[in-house]
């Protein structure tokens, strides 16, 4: 490294701009404090030399001799002790409050330190270079401040100079050149060894300064990113929140179309459903009724043509009765199945005897059995059963099962009616022995218009309402409906209803 670089690594200027004025801040708080204990050091060694040399006189100095050191001492004490005053004067504040009047007192302590070396020089040719002055040169020299090479370079050339011109001034005549050579000599390696001192100490507080500002630089950089990475960390869990938040309400609205997807997929089908029942109601329509009524028509417009004899005539109008009578039972049964629907048919609750009931039920299709060579059998476990239900509801759910099992029953057979109870209700059981229900028929059947394989054995005709209308009136009197059968052995329907024991409904 060549000296301008090395000058050059050592100045101010390698450290940013923005940090010249904390640099000068921190190296004027350095130099007071230095100062404080080179004049503390200072006080103290003068007052040692003033003992020795005058008090103990260890160096057998004359009187002259003495005097004039004892002047110079007093002198130099006197500046030292006003300058310590004056340091130690105000505190030191590293906020730098007092900047102004310490650079101030370190400049003049800096020309008082040239002066006094050149004192001390002059006072060692006037008393012949006594070695005592020697060392209170090396203890002014080492008072140097912590300045740049360029100042330290200049104060030393100054010193040097004035130093090398007093010397040759005021040399005793009886000295040869060989003393002012060698003192000249000397104190240019003093002063280099000085320079080059205050130098390295600079050098290593800018070299100090810009490290611990590079790490503080470094940290705060590190803390930034610290800061920034806390914030995007932050920022990345209120994104992962609403992310959250929203996949929450997506589910939410999946799980709302879901189940509107499943409400519209029930309601299609309930829409199937009653557009098939539409489509069976317009062909029950179209069927039952149409074909009747045109027939009822054709034996009408004969009637009143006169075409038929009183005994045909006597027949056409029985023939008019029963189709009225079956157009009439199909109308009956599309408005109990719409009311039952709808909530508009009414069940008025009542504590009734069942068996008397059922008796006369039985009695009133014994007629209806007998063209068929049906025999109907009614058994009873008990001569009572009471029920709290609709007595009207009850008649029309019997009603319906025994002319059905009367119906499909082939001629000749029985019907077996029951009345029993089970558990906690009361059963009555109607049993045929027809062919049975196929299990592809029991699913569909309490439907509305349901069609099954079976056939009325008599020609008997069917809307196919009956047993749906049997299924929802047994629901309101909050009892149930099911049947029993098998292919070839017939089948049996069971109706279950509360049944009262001592007076109370169970």
């Amino acid at each position: 490294m060549t000296f301008p670089n090395f000058l050059l690594k050592s100045s101010v200027e390698s450290i940013p701009q923005h940090y010249h004025a904390e640099f000068w801040r921190e190296n004027l708080i350095t130099n007071v404090r230095r100062i404080r204990l080179l004049l503390v050091f200072a006080v103290g060694g003068l007052c040692f030399l003033l003992y020795i040399v005058h008090r103990r006189n260890i160096f057998n100095l004359p009187d002259d001799t003495r005097f004039a050191i004892l002047t110079m001492q007093i002198l130099v004490l006197v500046v030292i002790s006003t300058f310590a005053l004056l340091f130690f004067a105000r505190p030191v504040n590293s906020e730098g409050g007092d900047n102004f009047y310490f650079s101030v007192l370190t400049r003049v302590f800096a020309i008082i330190v040239i002066l006094t070396v050149q004192a001390f020089v002059y006072t060692l040719l006037n008393t012949n270079g006594h070695p005592v002055f020697f060392f209170q040169i090396i203890v002014s020299w080492s008072a140097a401040l912590l300045i740049t090479p360029r100042t330290a370079i200049l104060l030393g050339c100054v010193m040097f100079g004035t130093f090398a011109v007093i010397t040759m001034q005021f040399t005793p005549p009886h000295e040869n050149t060989r003393f002012v050579l060698e003192s000249i000599v000397s104190s240019a390696a003093i002063t280099f060894i000085s320079v080059l001192s205050s130098t390295i100490l600079f050098r290593n507080a800018v070299k100090s300064f810009r490290h611990r500002k590079a790490v503080e630089e470094e940290r705060n950089r590190v803390a930034e990113l610290n800061e920034e990475l806390s914030a995007a960390n932050v920022e990345a869990e209120l994104m992962n929140q609403e992310l959250k938040s929203r996949q929450e309400v997506l589910e939410e609205q999946a799980i709302e179309i879901e189940i509107i997807n499943t409400e519209i997929h029930e309601k299609n089908e309930t829409l199937v459903e009653l557009n098939d029942e539409k489509n069976e109601f317009l062909g029950i329509v179209s069927h039952d009724l149409k074909n009747p009524i045109a027939a009822v028509r054709g034996v009408a417009e004969l009637l009143k043509a006169g075409f038929l004899d009183p005994l045909q005539a006597a027949s056409a109008a029985e023939q008019i009765i029963q189709t009225s009578d079956r157009m009439l039972a199909l109308v009956n049964n599309l408005l109990d199945i719409n009311q039952l629907e709808s909530g508009a048919r009414y069940f008025q609750s009542v504590q009734l005897d069942i068996i008397p009931l059922v008796t006369k039920i039985v009695a009133q299709y014994q007629a209806q059995a007998a063209v068929k060579n049906i025999s109907l059998m009614f058994t009873s476990a008990s001569p009572h059963y009471f029920v709290i239900t609709d007595e009207q509801a009850v008649v029309q759910i019997l009603d319906n099962l025994l002319s059905n099992a009367i119906k499909y029953s082939p001629l000749g057979k029985n019907v077996h009616i029951r009345v029993k109870s089970f558990q906690k209700a009361l059963r009555v059981e109607i049993q045929d022995e027809g062919e049975g229900i196929s299990e592809g028929d029991k699913k569909k059947l309490f439907g509305k218009f349901t069609r099954l394989s079976a056939q009325p054995t008599g020609g008997e005709h069917s809307t196919g309402l009956g047993l749906s209308i049997v299924k929802k009136m047994v629901e309101a009197l909050h009892g149930r409906v099911w049947c029993e059968s098998e292919i070839g052995k017939g089948a049996t329907f069971i109706v279950e209803l509360p049944f009262v024991l001592n007076g109370t409904m169970t």
